[in-house]
């Protein structure tokens, strides 16, 4: 009977990611996470607009000095020149969208804590896991379920810098440890560990960054001692920079992961223990916002559920960089890594995943492609009564600005601008805004809407701005060629919980961008 199911695995597995180990093989596995990492940023390097925003940018001339090159393939090199070095050569590379390789998390929240959970415990679940509370995951793990069995019982180690992911894989209950690396302070840190570190790794003045470093010495260390089976390392600074607003720091924890992740292989490769026996898979929880939004993540900013996964070692067919192939989900992870380790595994859910399989080509996804040119906008005709913008006032559990119809109004009236600060609740509002922007001179306009959290926007009865569901700030943009004369703005906006943010801006050839002025919205 054994036998028998060991055949089938093995045919299994002969149309997967991985090769079928035999008997006398002893599966190693290095999972490593980046948080938040753009699958632009992987397959193409530096994005042109962010890396030339003085925004988002410190010195441009330092980071384009550093970061970047004439071409995607240049770019992506100097950015991750391990990756591109190394693992393409060794492994296969899936979700890099522009070649049709498309890969993303299945849950509808796009955001960290259900991003690891779907990964790690096989399956997008929407209902209970809605947040990134520290909090217990009552789905169970791969890992979990790893360690249960004798070949890997305490054999798994977790390193991280975010300390909501042990919590996200329930180490506890699997009674396997897990640890975060900003639980340490640089006197805390053992000698062994800290004989790994540089003094440009815990001093630069990127502070996630130093977090990250120190993550990855206790994992070195615990390879060099501990010798784990399983090993699950989980950066952090990718995201936290992105977060800041500093696409430089974001570029710069880009680069140093790849270069921890090149330690981490290089330190299994020269241990006789791991050489030769290992597997490495590198993925992320979730994906970033084009452009503006690349700061910000969760439901309604696109590109956010797009993810991306490499392989290599031992068992992995070399690919190098796939397409046309997917899509693929993170749910498939924990699949993937149970066919590896050869344990059975069954999500909280009852449905098991197939593990990836870079030749899969199921039906593909219609991606996103933001619109920023909306063409022309002759003046309508207008009278207006005095400057300001009509507002209607609601309350109520609205996740869609299409909602907002079906609620009372509370108050109305007229504000001065988009002012969302009157609200009465904390939580749970919405507004409508219906005015009329005045424009001095026929031109092209660049117009910016950012909103925490839905929103839509019509222009001259034409939709321009649509950021609807629950989410973290996400910037819209938009150039338009405005007639001299009055355009009529209509927008819908509400607030789930936590941030609450709205702002609108204008800016021209001749002006710099700034919000709107009070002084060219009118009212009748």
């Amino acid at each position: 009977m054994k036998k028998t199911a060991l055949k089938i695995f093995c045919l299994i597995a002969a149309l997967s990611l991985f090769s079928c180990a035999n008997d006398n093989d002893e599966p190693r596995l290095v999972v490593i996470t980046f948080d938040g990492l753009r699958w632009q940023e992987v397959y193409n390097g530096a994005d042109s607009f962010l890396i030339t925003h003085p925004d988002y940018v410190e010195d441009i001339e330092a980071t384009k000095q550093a970061y970047w090159r004439a071409t995607p393939e240049e770019r992506r090199e100097v950015l991750m020149p391990f990756t591109w070095s190394y693992i393409k050569d060794h492994g296969c590379l899936i979700g890099n969208r522009d070649l049709g390789s498309q890969m993303q998390v299945a849950n509808i929240h796009w955001f960290s804590y259900p991003g690891y959970s779907e990964t790690f415990c096989g399956y997008a679940d929407n209902e209970r896991i809605t947040s990134n509370d520290a909090i217990p995951n009552p789905n169970v793990s791969v890992l979990e379920v790893a360690n249960r069995d004798p070949r890997y019982h305490d054999s798994i180690s977790v390193y991280t810098s975010w300390d909501v992911i042990p919590l996200a894989l329930n180490s506890e209950r699997g009674e396997f440890p897990a640890n975060e690396g900003k639980a340490y302070s640089l006197d805390s840190i053992p000698d062994a560990v800290k004989s790994l570190l540089t003094e440009s790794d815990v001093n630069s003045d990127n502070i996630h960054l130093n977090f990250d470093h120190v993550t990855c010495a206790y994992a070195l260390n615990e390879l060099t001692t501990r010798h784990p089976k399983v090993l699950y390392v989980a950066f952090g600074a990718t995201d936290e920079c992105a977060h800041s607003g500093r696409y430089d720091q974001y570029l710069d924890a880009t680069q140093a992961i790849d270069n921890m992740i090149k330690r981490i292989v290089e330190t299994c490769e020269a241990d006789p223990y791991y050489k030769g026996k290992t597997t490495y898979l590198i993925t992320t929880d979730h994906g970033r916002g084009y452009r503006r939004s690349f700061q910000h993540h969760g439901a309604g900013i696109e590109g956010a559920q797009q993810t991306w996964l490499m392989a290599f070692g031992k068992g992995i067919k070399k690919k190098g960089e796939t397409s046309n192939n997917g899509p693929f989900y993170n749910q498939q992870v924990a699949a993937t890594i149970a066919q590896l380790l050869g344990i059975e595994f069954t999500p909280d859910n009852g449905e098991v995943q197939l593990p990836i399989t870079p030749d899969f080509k199921g039906e593909p996804i219609a991606d996103y492609v933001p619109q920023l040119e909306f063409g022309d906008f002759p003046a309508v005709d207008f009278q207006p009564t005095a400057n300001g913008v009509r507002f209607n006032y609601y309350e109520g559990e609205i996740l869609s600005v299409d909602q907002i119809d079906s609620c009372k109004v509370l108050a109305s009236g007229v504000l001065p601008n988009f002012i969302i600060d009157k609200a009465r609740a904390e939580d749970h509002f919405a507004y409508t805004f219906d005015t009329w922007l005045k424009v001095s001179k026929t031109g092209r306009y660049y117009l910016t809407c950012t909103s925490d959290d839905g929103s839509k926007m019509w222009i001259d009865d034409k939709l321009v701005f649509d950021a609807d569901g629950s989410h973290a700030a996400c910037v819209s943009e938009a150039y338009l060629n405005l007639e001299e004369g009055y355009h009529h703005l209509f927008m819908k906006y509400f607030e789930d919980y936590e941030g609450q943010h709205l702002k609108l801006t204008m800016q021209t050839q001749d002006m710099p961008e700034t919000v709107i002025p009070d002084s060219l919205l009118f009212y009748k």
